[in-house]
């Protein structure tokens, strides 16, 4: 099955996750970046509030053409309860009928429920299929 993966990292536990799971399953990988990479304290501000609301942030271009995939993989850290806002840009660059993968690092362990299901909600409006979310530790990432 043919496989991409798309990810943000802000502190680089995401990105060598994703590396690890790309040679792995021999997936395709591409990272996203935002526009300014924003200190900590600027992030609690600006990119937090945006990751409650489930809102997309600014991001450098992307030339992906993510229809020749059969399963594409998201992966991001978890902001304030919620993927951090490039998820949000990651997810309205889906393909309709594709599966799709969400993985979400994060320092404290498993999503909400309610969050979680808000999550596969916003993913699955695009004509999408969540097939797995995986919640990983940062901690346990070598």
């Amino acid at each position: 099955m043919k496989t991409a993966i798309i990810y943000y990292s802000y502190g680089g536990k995401t990105k060598k996750y994703c590396e690890n799971m790309a040679a792995e399953l021999s997936a395709d990988i591409m990272e996203v970046q935002t526009v300014k990479r924003k200190c900590f304290l600027s992030n609690l501000f600006t990119e937090c509030p945006k990751a409650l609301q489930q809102q997309p942030t600014d991001i450098l271009p992307i030339d992906l053409d993510l229809s020749g995939y059969e399963k594409i993989i998201l992966a991001a850290p978890m902001w304030a309860g919620y993927p951090a806002p490039p998820f949000n840009n990651m997810v309205a660059m889906l393909p309709k009928g594709k599966q799709v993968e969400i993985v979400i690092v994060s320092a404290g362990g498993e999503t909400d429920p309610i969050k979680k299901e808000k999550v596969i909600v916003l993913t699955e409006e695009t004509g999408s299929k969540v097939i797995k979310y995986t919640d990983i530790c940062g901690a346990d990432i070598k």
